[in-house]
């Protein structure tokens, strides 16, 4: 990312710092330049609030699809879950003419524990949305690894789930 900080001051149980200020300073500028609906979700109150309950720190990573959508065009869904301890909503996001994707898994370290519930790719850090000659990049960095994806535009959607099933 190139203004969002993320990281880990060591790799045994030092906390993930997370810092969207930067971002935040330059966003007035960059949020003129995205499209519509990527400019919607990233200037959206609470995206970056962490005490909101639209805020994507925490969502947690549920799955990835990738798909023709016609026109010679290829489209993705991210589904990410609400934290039932932080969230009222899941979120979708459908990225329209996609022309890049990259998913990257971190290595575990080797201080992980692993469970047979543990999740990889994990809860979402922070996220950050640069303009580009196409439209717009995307970059989610995740517990357990980076999604990058770029294309013409996003589409956002929160459904709200129940607390009760998670």
């Amino acid at each position: 990312m190139e203004y969002v900080k993320v990281f880990r001051a060591d790799e045994r149980d030092a906390p993930v710092i997370v810092d969207p200020e930067p971002y935040l300073v330059e966003l007035p500028r960059l949020a003129e330049r995205l499209p519509s609906g990527a400019r919607a979700f990233v200037t959206e109150p609470g995206h970056y609030d962490f005490g909101s309950l639209r805020c994507v720190k925490d969502l947690q990573f549920a799955e990835l699809v990738t798909k023709e959508a016609g026109r010679a065009q290829v489209e993705i869904l991210l589904t990410l879950r609400g934290s039932k301890w932080k969230h009222s909503d899941d979120l979708v996001l459908r990225y329209v003419d996609v022309v890049q994707i990259r998913a990257e898994v971190t290595p575990l370290s080797k201080y992980a524990r692993v469970w047979p519930a543990s999740r990889r790719f994990g809860d979402l850090q922070l996220d950050e949305i640069l303009p580009t000659d196409v439209g717009c990049s995307h970059e989610l960095k995740l517990t357990g690894g980076v999604i990058f994806v770029e294309s013409a535009d996003l589409i956002a959607e929160w459904h709200a789930f129940d607390p009760a099933e998670r």
